[in-house]
């Protein structure tokens, strides 16, 4: 018998596995290895708060490229009233990945297993024509086929807070909190960063019943912008998406094409948003097209602008927000941290506002870092990635956004050679084609990825 081990089991090891099950020849055992015990979650979808909505609505999350309705019809399951407009909470998201895993896993052909492991892969080391896993509860695994579904990895330190904090002071990672209280609904609270996940914490802590100020800072100050309620009548035309793959593969020249149809098709009522929407699905080509040095003037100059336009917030989520902002307990800022220290049970932090001389302090009972995951794998601490990167069976790309793979996702080597044995879905993709974290684009890779496992089985 076969054996194809999943290390991973967020969206994207779930939904690999899910759509091998249900396609795999006769024969072939799944193992799917996860670290905590919340199989198909993730870090994403593990969140109880009702606040944390998706930021895509049900009509685009199914998991299923060629069921797009498949999770709409779960939502209405369980509330009639939801369509494929709404932004639903992100654990029925949870739930519903877990369902899907459950189905595929009923419905296999005979012969096809899954077993599913609670446990972290400390070593993988090319065995034959396979490989040989080595797991922290001491089991030992044979594979003939590997996938790499690790997700995303915690933020780095940006400042050093973690040198002069405790734990209590400081939440290094938003998404795992080591704290054995919450934070005093009366005290300070900085967010070192004002993207998506600072939105969310922020929305927790004012759950929580949190009464005390919420700083929110980052170098320009961007804050996340909402999806529209309703979608427009008129549709962006698709010249512009050729005008750009056959322009100059230039940044610049990018920005000025997407410029331009913002502006001419204000009058039909539509906005960037229908033009970015209008883009997505050639992101890949384009951003293929630029090379290392245009993508590096990219990610400098138009990236913190793209994020907030490109990854929004529910409208819901967004109004919560927003009034929280007017009342002023979130406070935005735009500045770089200069210094911070320790001073009993308060942490004083000294923040650079942007395009002004003077300095502002804060004191704050805690500082949480939400300045979003860390994709550069040479800065990534874990065990697993760590013995990868040695022994130079993954190649982190030079810009630090993921790791290489080939066009049928198999991992490359320190050497750029691919292996036969040895792939990866997920978040890192980024690195290939930037459009790569979004429920959207990972459903059609987990597919295209189990698809070509089950072709190198037979």
């Amino acid at each position: 018998m076969k054996t194809v081990v999943v290390i991973g089991a967020g969206f994207s090891g779930a939904v690999t596995a899910a759509q091998f099950l249900r396609n795999s020849v006769p024969g072939v055992r799944l193992v799917l290895i996860n670290r905590s015990g919340a199989m198909a979650r993730g870090l994403a979808y593990g969140t109880n708060s009702s606040l944390h909505l998706l930021n895509v609505p049900a009509g685009n999350m199914s998991a299923y490229v060629d069921d797009p309705d498949h999770f709409l019809r779960f939502c209405q399951s369980c509330d009639p009233a939801y369509t494929a407009s709404s932004f639903v909470p992100r654990k029925l998201y949870g739930e519903y990945l877990t369902a899907v895993l459950d189905a595929a896993e009923k419905q296999c052909a005979t012969g096809v297993t899954l077993e599913r492991i609670i446990s972290e892969v400390n070593c993988l080391r090319p065995d034959g024509e396979g490989a040989c896993l080595e797991l922290a509860d001491g089991q030992c695994l044979k594979a003939d086929q590997v996938v790499l579904a690790f997700g995303n990895f915690a933020p780095v330190d940006p400042c050093g807070f973690a040198r002069i904090a405790t734990t209590q002071q400081f939440q290094a990672d938003p998404w795992v909190s080591l704290h054995p209280e919450p934070v005093d609904a009366d005290a300070s609270v900085l967010l070192v960063g004002t993207g998506l996940t600072a939105l969310d914490v922020s929305l927790g802590l004012l759950q929580q019943g949190h009464r005390g100020p919420i700083y929110m800072v980052s170098r320009r100050g961007l804050r996340p912008l909402p999806h529209r309620p309703q979608r427009p009548s008129h549709e962006v035309s698709t010249q512009l998406v050729d005008e750009m793959l056959r322009s100059s593969a230039k940044v610049l020249e990018y920005v000025r094409l997407v410029r331009n149809a913002v502006r001419e098709a204000q009058p039909y009522g539509l906005d960037w948003r229908d033009i970015l929407a209008a883009i997505r699905t050639a992101t890949p080509q384009l951003w293929q097209r630029l090379s290392e040095i245009e993508r590096r003037r990219f990610l400098r100059h138009v990236q913190p602008y793209w994020d907030v336009h490109r990854h929004r917030v529910a409208p819901a989520a967004y109004q919560r927000f927003e009034e929280a902002m007017l009342a002023g307990q979130i406070q935005s800022l735009a500045g770089r941290v200069q210094n911070a220290s320790s001073a009993g049970a308060e942490i004083i932090v000294d923040v650079k506002l942007r395009g002004q001389y003077r300095t502002q302090q804060f004191k704050v009972a805690r500082v949480i870092n939400c300045t979003g995951p860390n994709t550069d794998l040479g800065r990534v601490d874990d065990k697993l990635i760590t013995q990868l990167r040695e022994d130079g069976l993954i190649h982190a790309d030079s810009l630090g956004l993921g790791l290489i793979v080939d066009d049928r996702l198999a991992v490359a080597d320190c050497q750029g050679i691919a292996f036969t044995w040895l792939h990866y879905v997920g978040p890192m993709l980024k690195a290939n084609y930037w459009e790569a974290t979004a429920v959207p684009e990972l459903r059609q890779h987990a597919k295209k990825l189990a698809l070509n496992l089950i072709d190198l089985l037979r």
